[in-house]
């Protein structure tokens, strides 16, 4: 008796294993002859194939789940990575709102209404990380519902164009932050070139990701190989739009070093004021981690799985800018609160001036942002 029932569930078991392996060999031949729609859309290839991705992934999750294959879940570093870093540049931004009250010696500039534009923008995509690790952004493509997947892409949609632009919207405002500093006019106006520079960014590559598919649900339907897109090479633009910020990033790390340098300050303050003005380096360095993750991009079809590195690093990116952008503020503050600690980075004056300061010069180191307290008689 127990014989005959034996036979029979090995029987069983066998044709069970038999169908899945047939069925994992068609899904590796399918790979292996067409490629899937995904990959193909970042190449830049039109989507559409006579199998459908959402068949592939079916029979992968039973062939996976048969095999005891252990479920993957690296949803919580999405969301960690979204949250935490919001705070962190939230509490940055309001320590910059509070140091440029009145009562704390402060004004308001062009610079901090743009910085409040960026966060406002910022606290929106870390939000949106939340909702992407809920949906299961993190997890393997498989294991997902359908309808999860079509989400994951749309909302990656939109965060792509936040991305886009918050970056060039710190810069910005770092660069307004210049123009309440720096008065002389050959620098401004350079300033102001790079100003143009950023703005030519943000409106080319938000178009750019906007219309990334034709039509543009492209962008979020393409994964299931059952219509027909045409998408451009993402994973190559992806490439241009952060070799051009890391470009822009440069260029305004070093545009203020020359100006400092010519600051009539003790060595030591000199290299201190320097060093503040170029904490940009820490987000060239992410932006450098982040390129790393591209890679993943060329040829992704478990695209759930890998867009996570490239996501929180582009999150890490955003915060770690805004936050740069807000630390000569937060010094002038703390200095203020403890200068005992902090110190002060303002010139003696007096004797020590070579040459006269003109007019000009003499009020916009009266009005000068108080968050950088430099004092610029010595520039010409």
């Amino acid at each position: 008796m127990y014989t005959m029932l034996i036979i029979p569930f090995h029987s069983i078991q066998r044709n069970y294993l038999d169908v899945i392996e047939a069925a994992h060999d068609e899904a590796a031949s399918y790979n292996a002859t067409s490629g899937s729609s995904i990959s193909r859309a970042y190449r830049g290839k039109p989507t559409g194939t006579s199998s459908s991705n959402a068949t592939m992934w079916t029979t992968k999750n039973v062939s996976m789940t048969a095999c005891g294959h252990p479920v993957r879940n690296n949803t919580e570093v999405v969301s960690i990575a979204g949250v935490a870093g919001g705070i962190l540049a939230f509490i940055a931004f309001i320590l910059r709102i509070i140091a440029r009250m009145k009562c704390c010696g402060g004004e308001f500039g062009v610079d901090d209404w743009v910085m409040a534009v960026t966060m406002l923008l910022t606290i929106a995509l870390s939000s949106l990380s939340v909702v992407l690790a809920d949906t299961g952004l993190g997890k393997d493509i498989w294991t997902l519902p359908f309808n999860n997947i079509t989400r994951i892409l749309k909302i990656y949609f939109f965060d792509e164009c936040l991305y886009l632009s918050i970056l060039p919207l710190t810069k910005i405002s770092i660069l307004f932050f210049y123009l309440r500093v720096f008065p002389k006019r050959s620098f401004r106006t350079a300033v102001y070139a790079v100003i143009g520079l950023n703005v030519c960014y943000m409106i080319a590559f938000v178009l750019i990701s906007v219309f990334q598919c034709r039509p543009l649900n492209g962008a979020w339907l393409h994964w299931d190989g059952e219509h027909q897109y045409q998408c451009n090479n993402i994973n190559a633009q992806g490439w241009a739009a952060a070799i051009f910020n890391m470009a822009l990033d440069f260029v305004v790390m070093i545009m203020p070093l020359r100006e400092l340098y010519h600051l009539q300050l003790s060595l030591r303050k000199k290299l201190l004021v320097m060093f503040m003005f170029s904490l940009g380096i820490f987000v060239t360095l992410v932006s450098i981690l982040r390129l790393e993750s591209l890679i993943h991009f060329a040829s992704t079809d478990n695209l759930t799985w890998d867009y996570v590195q490239v996501g929180y690093w582009s999150t890490i990116e955003v915060h770690v800018g805004i936050i740069c952008a807000c630390l000569p503020a937060i010094r002038s503050l703390l200095t203020r609160i403890c200068p005992n600690i902090f110190g002060d980075t303002r010139a003696q004056t007096g004797s020590s001036r070579s040459g006269g300061v003109s007019s000009r010069l003499e009020s916009a180191v009266q009005k000068m942002d108080n968050s950088s307290h430099l004092d610029l008689r010595g520039s010409r």
